[in-house]
């Protein structure tokens, strides 16, 4: 067993970071992935519905800016053991939110706080992995991490699915039972931690200026990505049940089934891209499919398939996608400047959320002015000019 950790990169301060991971992302996954259905049975409006998911990933991109940017500065200061405590408080206050009222307003700032755990955690696991795993493990790390990741994303929406159908209080009781249980393995395991001291204050100008080009070149192409990812991501459900007539089940079954493709990947592809001279073209294929999912999820239902075979293609598709993410986090963290790690890290994903907050509201204007399908194509449309950016612009070292 210890010989297996070795080769996974798994140690006491990595578990930490796994229990992090799974049970808040468990948590999450049971209600986050149907918000949009939630909304809907309580407006009963799918444009009014729209307008809902399209201010909240606004508000959620917002906020993870500030989240990553806080979780880099906790890390940096406080140390991982504190960041990783510090990330399941927002969960808890969302949680006591939704509990005191089923408002929209209250619903969407209660799921606004659900999904800040993952922000304040990302630095200090990026410090843990790059503090604590030797350079040819990290990739492997990253991948075990991403596997913990995507099991509550394949658990989640399946369960979710299920007790939705029974109701709002069944579904939301259990994911605050499943956060309860989380915080208590994680304090267990985070007592065991070392603290590090705490390094010498450091600006934000001073961190951004020293994270390398080729990092701040990844970033560049990250945002237009993502600009075109959020056109679809917190829409897809809403498009699923309310414009393709499938029901919460079923979409909670696609969910899972892309999931569950990330999750398959993650292991032989991290050892290859550990074996790899350069992690560029692992990174490129994640790229690549990030664009895809938009123009399968309006053309393969069209195509003539099936309309639940054509929506599994293409949440599969949508799933591989996760293909080069492990490669391309050891990369960041390699990249880094130690001593500004988790500090640079925050500032990265920050900045990175704070560009493209705005591409959700644009999808939703796009939604009520020309439809969800134009919406999902424009979205498409930008993450290929952001597959074109990375191939051709940005240049990684080994």
């Amino acid at each position: 067993m210890r010989r297996l950790a070795e080769w996974l990169g798994v140690n006491r301060a990595t578990l930490g970071v796994l229990v992090v991971v799974g049970g808040l992302g468990l948590s999450e996954e049971l209600w986050r992935n149907f918000l949009a259905i939630h909304l809907n049975v309580r407006t009963g409006d799918v444009a009014k519905t729209a307008g809902y998911m399209g201010v909240y990933a606004f508000l959620v991109n917002l906020a993870e800016g500030f989240g990553y940017i806080l979780g880099g500065a906790f890390a940096h200061r406080l140390g991982a053991r504190a960041a990783l405590a510090i990330s399941a408080a927002p969960m808890a206050l969302g949680f006591a939110l939704l509990l005191a009222t089923r408002e929209p307003w209250a619903i969407v700032a209660g799921a606004l706080l659900l999904t800040n755990w993952e922000p304040l955690s990302v630095p200090a696991t990026f410090e843990v992995v790059g503090g604590e795993v030797r350079k040819e493990r990290r990739t492997i790390a990253f991948a075990v991490q991403s596997i913990q990741k995507r099991l509550p994303k394949v658990l989640g929406p399946l369960i979710g699915g299920l007790v939705f159908a029974v109701g709002y209080w069944v579904n939301l009781s259990l994911a605050i039972g499943v956060l309860v249980l989380s915080i208590a393995a994680q304090l267990a395991l985070l007592g065991k931690m070392q603290p590090k001291p705490d390094p010498p204050a450091m600006s934000s100008r001073e961190a951004l200026r020293r994270i390398p080009a080729g990092l701040r070149q990844l970033l560049q192409a990250e945002i237009l990505l993502r600009w075109g990812d959020w056109f679809v991501r917190d829409f897809a459900a809403l498009y699923v049940v309310a414009v393709l007539g499938r029901s919460a089940a079923e979409y909670g079954a696609l969910a899972s089934a892309s999931a569950l493709a990330a999750l398959v990947t993650y292991i032989p592809v991290s050892k290859l891209a550990d074996r790899s001279p350069s992690a560029k073209p692992f990174i490129g294929v994640t790229f690549f499919l990030f664009a895809l999912f938009p123009f399968s999820l309006v053309l393969l239902p069209k195509s003539g398939l099936p309309a639940v075979a054509a929506l599994l293609i293409a949440f599969v598709l949508n799933g591989l996608r996760e293909v080069g993410e492990p490669a391309r986090k050891a990369a960041i963290t390699t990249g880094m400047p130690p001593e500004i790690r988790a500090r640079a890290v925050g500032l990265y994903w920050g900045l990175r959320s704070f560009c493209f907050c705005p591409a959700p509201l644009a999808a939703w204007w796009l939604w009520s002015r020309a439809g969800p399908e134009a919406a999902f194509l424009t979205g498409g449309a930008i993450g290929m000019l952001g597959t074109a950016w990375f191939v051709f612009r940005v240049r990684l070292k080994a």
